[in-house]
């Protein structure tokens, strides 16, 4: 007989040109329950091992994948654009803007030279920028975090920059379900009540996060620099964005003084 996979002779339980098995059974429901675990959870269930790690042990699963261990989890950067995909296909199915949600948790987006004008227009104007091109805004984030932990916390952890960069990638993604949480909340209810929830528990989730990857020193001192980590992150990318903004202002006063109306503060009647 001959192998149904390659087409050639085989005479043996399994083809010798290519190992595929000669005697085919009918198809079974365990047959596609197993090809749809394959196909929604990766390869011998890389994703719910990672939703699970990331959950209970997000600093040992970081540290799995620096250490060479790349077969186990997904990749950071992978997961993080997962994540994102998926909190922004759930905001297209919702029916809901973008930019409203964001509104709502400006709060996580603070630029001080623009959140110091009464008039809102410029205000608008970024975050209807940001709302456009989030997958870059976000991933924008982690290298300010990764900066905090190689050169501002975590000096003697002996990871370069580059690997300090999978537990922020890790993090930012993970907490992409609190988000996902968030928009259903602010659907139905239209509150961003559960929005500081998700400030406490991302500071929290990345004290733990660093708690356990960190082993240099005691835990409880990796834990308040994991928070310091996001904190630091955040702060770095504040004083950035407003030496950008600061550049982008002086230019157009030095080119066109007469765009500057745009964010000049509006007069209350």
């Amino acid at each position: 007989m001959n192998c149904i996979n390659c087409g050639k002779e085989a005479n043996e339980k399994f083809c010798a040109h290519c190992g595929h098995p000669t005697r085919i059974k009918r198809i079974t429901f365990k047959d596609v329950w197993a090809d749809f675990w394959m196909s929604a959870f990766g390869f011998d269930g890389m994703l719910a091992r990672t939703l699970k790690d990331l959950t209970i042990r997000p600093g040992h699963a970081a540290r799995q994948y620096i250490n060479g261990n790349r077969k186990k989890y997904y990749g950071p950067v992978g997961y993080f654009l997962l994540m994102i995909t998926l909190f922004l296909l759930l905001m297209s199915l919702l029916d809901m803007n973008l930019l409203d949600f964001i509104n709502g948790k400006r709060g996580m987006f603070v630029v001080p030279a623009i959140q110091a004008q009464e008039d809102a227009k410029l205000t608008q104007l970024v975050l209807q920028f940001i709302s456009q091109n989030m997958k870059i805004f976000v991933f924008l984030i982690v290298p300010f975090h990764a900066f905090a932990a190689r050169y501002l916390l975590f000096r003697k952890s002996g990871l370069n920059f580059m690997e300090n960069l999978v537990l922020p990638f890790y993090l930012m993604g993970h907490l992409y379900w609190l988000n996902i949480i968030s928009v259903i909340l602010f659907k139905f209810t239209n509150s961003y009540f559960f929005n500081a929830i998700v400030m406490v528990m991302a500071l929290l989730y990345y004290g733990y996060a660093y708690s356990g990857l960190i082993s240099y020193q005691p835990r409880w001192k990796s834990f308040l620099k994991g928070i310091g980590v996001y904190l630091g992150g955040q702060l770095t990318l504040i004083v950035v964005a407003s030496l950008v903004i600061g550049i982008v202002i002086a230019t157009m006063a030095f080119i066109n003084p007469e765009a500057l109306k745009m964010i000049k503060p509006a007069k209350n009647l």
